[in-house]
Formats: structure tokens, C-alpha cells, sequence
């Protein structure tokens, strides 16, 4: 699975063996967390569901999709569609109020296929990640 997760994140630090098997295991442990896989004679895809808790929308939880990669050599054959589909049906058997699904992926056929599955994109999101400057460092005076 390291193979496939390092198309989708290249730059990301490289996990020892170890650390990403013990980190997937807790997955299937926690009921709010789903990991999506298509095979067929091997790894096609995954997808990430986590299923977050929520005070309104009378209390219904809302989902997020993360780590939507297909393997390189299959892309555009709709496997990734295809499971996002299925975290969507499964978000909806949980009686989530909304799906979100963010990506920092500019290119237009990304946008495509996440509008394929009936994504929109009518939202603004913002990040904060270690390494940039915090929120202290960026408080003005009054």
C-alpha cells in the first residue's frame, strides 16, 4: 500500500515498514474510520473515510474523504470513482449531513473526476501545517 500512497504523495517522508503497518492496523479499529481498497490481481486504489462526531446539524456527523489514489497505470478508468462512490453510500448509511473531500491538486482532471462522483466545489478551505507560521506569530495588535 506504501507503493500506491507514494504516487499520490511523492514528497511526503517516507515511512519505515514498520510505522505504516502499525498505523494502518489502528484503522480498522476505530468504527469512524473506513479504508477503501480495489483489487484485482493486486492494489488498484484506496480511499480514506473517517466519519467525524458533530454538536449541530442535529447532532448528525459529517465525513471526509482523504487519500483517494489509484494506481498510476489504471487512472481514468474509473477505480478511484468507483470508490468514492462506495464512501460516499457508506457515509450516507452512517447519516452523515455532508461529505467533504478537499485536495491541494490544481490540475483540471482532478477537479473532473471529483466532480464526477457529484462533488462541488463551493467551499473555501484553509490549512494550517506544521511548519508554517503559527497562528500566534500572525496575531496583530489591537
Amino acid at each position: 500500500m506504501q507503493t500506491l500512497h507514494r504516487q499520490l504523495s511523492p514528497h511526503s517522508p517516507e515511512l519505515e515498514d514498520g510505522v505504516a503497518c502499525a498505523t494502518f492496523q489502528t484503522m480498522p479499529d476505530d468504527p469512524r474510520m473506513q479504508v477503501l481498497v480495489a483489487e484485482c490481481s493486486g492494489l488498484l486504489g484506496t480511499v480514506t473515510l473517517a466519519i467525524v462526531p458533530n454538536l449541530t446539524q442535529g447532532a448528525r456527523p459529517c465525513a471526509r474523504i482523504e487519500n483517494v489514489v489509484t494506481r498510476a497505470n489504471i487512472r481514468g478508468q474509473w477505480v478511484g470513482t468507483a470508490l468514492m462512490r462506495a464512501a460516499v453510500t457508506h457515509a450516507q448509511a452512517q447519516g452523515v449531513y455532508k461529505v467533504m473531500l478537499i485536495t491541494g491538486r490544481t490540475a483540471p482532471e482532478v477537479h473532473r473526476r471529483y466532480r464526477g462522483p457529484g462533488f462541488q466545489a463551493d467551499a473555501t478551505a484553509y490549512r494550517l501545517r506544521p511548519g508554517s507560521p503559527s497562528l500566534e506569530r500572525q496575531k496583530t495588535a489591537p
